[in-house]
C-alpha cells in the first residue's frame, strides 16, 4: 500500500495532466473530494499553492509548474523501483522509440535498422507524436527514448544533440522560386507554408514555426488536416510549399516539383531519455547514434558540403 506522500503526488501529477479532479477521481476510483482534499494536504505541506481551482476545473500555478516539472522524474523513477523486478525483466527485451519532427530521417532510419540487426532479441516498436507528447511518454516510461527537434524542450530528461542537417523546401516545378539554386526563409514572403496536424497537433514543432517566421518577410503558415502525402499533394497543386530535413529530400523524388535547399537554416535532432537507471538497449542506441553521426560530420568534412542541385527534382 502506498504511503500518504506517494498517494498525494500521485493525485497531484494526475490533476496536473487532466486539468480535471472529477476525472482524476474517476481515474483512480475514488470520491473527487478524496483526490481534493489528498492535494490540499500536499499544498499545505509544501506551502505552497500548486493549482488554481474554478468552475471548470484546475490549472497550474507558475510555483505550482516549477514544482511539478521538477519533481515528476523522480516520482516516475520511484514507481519504476516500487513496480518490482519482474517487470523491468520483462521490459528488458524491448525497446520503444519515439520519433517526433522531420529530421534526421538519414540517421534514423539506419540507426534503427543497424540496431535490430545487431540485437535481433531486443522486439524494437516506434511510434511518433509531437514532440511534447514525446517528452511526456519518456517521463511516465511509456517509451524508453525520443527523437526530437533539438530546440524541443524535455523537462526531467537527459538529452543530447546528435544529429543536423539541411533543410529543404518542396516546391511546385513551376513555381518562380523553383529556378533558384538556393533560398531564404526571406525570399517566401507572401507564401504559404503547408503544416500537416496529427492527432498530437502540427507536424513541424511550434519551435521550428516560430523561427521560420520570425521576422518581417517571412510565410505564412496553413495547418492541413491531412497526411503528408496529402500535402504533398497540394504542393504539386500549387498550393503552397512545405519543409523537411535534407536528408528525406534526398531519398523522395515526387512528380511536378523540386526540392530547394534553404540557405543558413539547419535542423537538429536531439535523444531524449531518462539518465535514471536506463535500459542497456537505450545505452547501445545511443552508442550507436553517435558513433554513425561522427562519421557523418567526417565525411561531410572530406567531401564537403552536399551541393543543393543534388536534390531530386
Amino acid at each position: 500500500m502506498k504511503s500518504e506522500p506517494l498517494r498525494h503526488l500521485k493525485y497531484a501529477l494526475a490533476a496536473a495532466e487532466h486539468g480535471s479532479m472529477r476525472q482524476v477521481a474517476r481515474r483512480y476510483d475514488v470520491r473527487e473530494s478524496t483526490v481534493s482534499r489528498n492535494i490540499c494536504a500536499l499544498e499545505q505541506q509544501l506551502d505552497i499553492q500548486i493549482f488554481q481551482r474554478n468552475n471548470n476545473g484546475v490549472r497550474l500555478t507558475n510555483e505550482g509548474r516549477d514544482w511539478i516539472e521538477g519533481i515528476r522524474g523522480h516520482y516516475d523513477g520511484l514507481e519504476d523501483a516500487l513496480s518490482g523486478v519482474a517487470r523491468r525483466k520483462e521490459a528488458s527485451g524491448r525497446l520503444r522509440i519515439g520519433l517526433s519532427g522531420p529530421f534526421g530521417r538519414e540517421l534514423l532510419v539506419r540507426l534503427i535498422d543497424r540496431f535490430e540487426k545487431t540485437y535481433p532479441n531486443i522486439q524494437v516498436s516506434i511510434q511518433d507524436g509531437a514532440a511534447h507528447k514525446q517528452a511526456m511518454a519518456v517521463r511516465r516510461r511509456h517509451i524508453d527514448i525520443a527523437f526530437m527537434c533539438a530546440c524541443c524542450e524535455a523537462c526531467a530528461c537527459r538529452s543530447e544533440v546528435i544529429w543536423e542537417e539541411d533543410v529543404a523546401a518542396l516546391l511546385p516545378a513551376e513555381h518562380p522560386l523553383a529556378d533558384k539554386s538556393v533560398l531564404n526563409w526571406s525570399s517566401f514572403e507572401g507564401e504559404r507554408l503547408l503544416v500537416p496536424l496529427g492527432a498530437d497537433g502540427p507536424l513541424l514543432d511550434p519551435c521550428i514555426i516560430r523561427q521560420i517566421t520570425n521576422g518581417e518577410r517571412r510565410p505564412s503558415i496553413e495547418q492541413c488536416r491531412a497526411c503528408q502525402a496529402t500535402v504533398m499533394m497540394k504542393v504539386q497543386i500549387g498550393m503552397g510549399f512545405l519543409v523537411t530535413g535534407a536528408s528525406f529530400a534526398e531519398c523522395v523524388s515526387i512528380e511536378g516539383t523540386v526540392w530547394r535547399r534553404i540557405a543558413d537554416s539547419t535542423g537538429k535532432v536531439k535523444a531524449v531519455w531518462l539518465d535514471s537507471v536506463p535500459k542497456r538497449a537505450v545505452l547501445r542506441l545511443l552508442g550507436m547514434a553517435r558513433n554513425m553521426a561522427k562519421k557523418h560530420t567526417q565525411s561531410r568534412l572530406v567531401e564537403g558540403h552536399v551541393p543543393s542541385d543534388s536534390l531530386p527534382e
